[in-house]
């Protein structure tokens, strides 16, 4: 059931973990015990709110690998979830990359959807507060949530999480669509108009090829729909592919405006969740960024953009936000900086007072970035003196982020004002998806014209 932005539904609540079972002597205590705490903790989860909530968690006790079923399942998981668990181990906190991923996704949908609860839970006797406070932990903040602290067994965990989710009835079933829900939405609007069995099984057959594509034919619009929408999200650097194989096969054609809404929603979604989480957090930390490409600056047409990659990043780190501005200097000069961030706020032939302009940029809610391009080639990262002035320029706009294009490569050393967008860009990927959005936007206009 729809109704506007929200859906009636299970709340979805995903358990960030690492508590595989552990070959290492001295560490085999403990993931016992971990093991046997997140079994435990689901089977309690499960008789407290019964049918009311779905647990998304992997239950493998190998853990997670490169190209297991699980990982593949992860983003979706991630996209879907209404609320998340970080359960906070030793191993969690320390050395577990797949937990700072998913809780960097998570404290990124906590930043831009007011209505996501993320539950940090810190075991007792191997986590404490102050181990939260320091690297990425720091960062991420998840320590500012309502955190349940020295948890010993299943009990304390859904004793916190019923303080947070409230106790069976109290938990909400109408939820702002998730990010996999709103794809699922557009895709189901673009299919529903007169498309019958063969045609969906035509579309299916002609996505692309891999081994994460499910051997299914679709018989009915909405169960095609999912499938399609996790297709999407479990690979998401072939979903302009498939876009253009669906818009390509579709019959008739779909709606024109319903297709180029699917192609907006999608064409971000190759950048990696876990950099483009980054952005927002850092946002309201250190207000400065590296990050790499080639196309950070790439001016298209018919893309519609002056800065391709980097648009794409700020798209997926806010969805669906359309007021993102981003303004391009090529001097380190505040006072020249300046004029450019009042420029852009400013309205021709009609001149107002400096002080005002800063107000009306300091009371804009979307996100404002200057970008100064970085590479090798051009004198890299400027130095610690030139920094402390952007930091100064920030004590003026406080929403303001600095972002540096370091071209190729991200230096491998940066200063500590600095977040380094990570993992870095893999170039043959930024390349491959311009000309692919390209490809599907080109389709797009020779199907319903050319916008003048």
């Amino acid at each position: 059931m729809h109704e506007g932005n929200y859906r009636m539904s299970r709340l979805k609540l995903f358990i960030s973990h690492s508590s595989r079972l552990d070959d290492v002597e001295q560490d085999q205590l403990d993931a016992d015990h971990n093991w046997q705490l997140l079994k435990t903790t689901c089977k309690a989860l499960k008789d407290a709110y019964g049918k009311s909530i779905d647990i998304l968690v992997d239950q493998d006790e190998k853990g997670l690998y490169p190209g297991c079923d699980w990982e593949r399942h992860l983003n979706e998981w991630l996209a879907e979830c209404h609320a998340a668990i970080i359960l906070f181990s030793k191993r969690a906190a320390e050395t577990s990359q797949w937990v700072k991923k998913e809780a960097t996704i998570l404290t990124w949908r906590r930043e831009i959807e007011s209505n996501f609860t993320l539950i940090p839970v810190m075991l007792k006797g191997q986590v404490k507060q102050a181990d939260l406070e320091q690297d990425i932990w720091k960062i991420l903040q998840v320590e500012k949530n309502q955190c349940i602290q020295d948890a010993e067994n299943s009990d304390d965990i859904v004793d916190g999480v019923k303080l947070a989710l409230g106790a069976l009835g109290a938990v909400k079933t109408d939820f702002p669509q998730t990010p996999f829900e709103r794809v699922e939405t557009l895709v189901t609007k673009l299919l529903k108009e007169g498309t019958d069995k063969q045609n969906l099984t035509d579309v299916w057959n002609s996505l692309e090829k891999c081994d994460i594509k499910p051997e299914w034919n679709p018989d009915e619009i909405s169960r095609f729909s999912n499938a399609l929408a996790r297709y999407m999200l479990r690979d998401s650097q072939t979903c302009l592919q498939n876009f253009w194989h669906i818009i390509n096969k579709l019959k008739p054609n779909p709606d024109k405006a319903r297709a180029k809404e699917l192609l907006k929603a999608i064409r971000a979604l190759w950048v990696d969740a876990k950099a483009a989480g980054l952005i927002p957090i850092s946002r309201k930390q250190q207000g400065m960024i590296a990050i790499n490409g080639n196309l950070l600056l790439e001016v298209s047409k018919e893309l519609n953009t002056n800065h391709y990659t980097l648009d794409r990043y700020l798209e997926r780190a806010w969805p669906e936000t359309d007021g993102i501005r981003t303004i391009p200097v090529t001097s380190t000069d505040i006072d020249e900086i300046q004029k450019e961030i009042r420029k852009e706020f400013g309205m021709q032939n009609t001149p107002i007072p400096p002080e005002i302009v800063d107000q009306l940029i300091n009371d804009y809610s979307d996100p404002l970035f200057v970008y100064l391009h970085c590479s090798i080639e051009s004198g890299g990262i400027p130095d610690p003196r030139v920094l402390n002035k952007f930091s100064k320029l920030r004590d003026t706009y406080e929403k303001l982020v600095f972002i540096f294009g370091t071209g190729e490569k991200l230096p491998e050393e940066t200063n500590t004002k600095i977040l380094t967008i990570a993992p870095p860009l893999d170039l043959t990927l930024e390349a491959t998806q311009f000309f692919y959005e390209t490809q599907a936007k080109k389709l797009l206009n020779k199907k319903y014209g050319t916008p003048p």
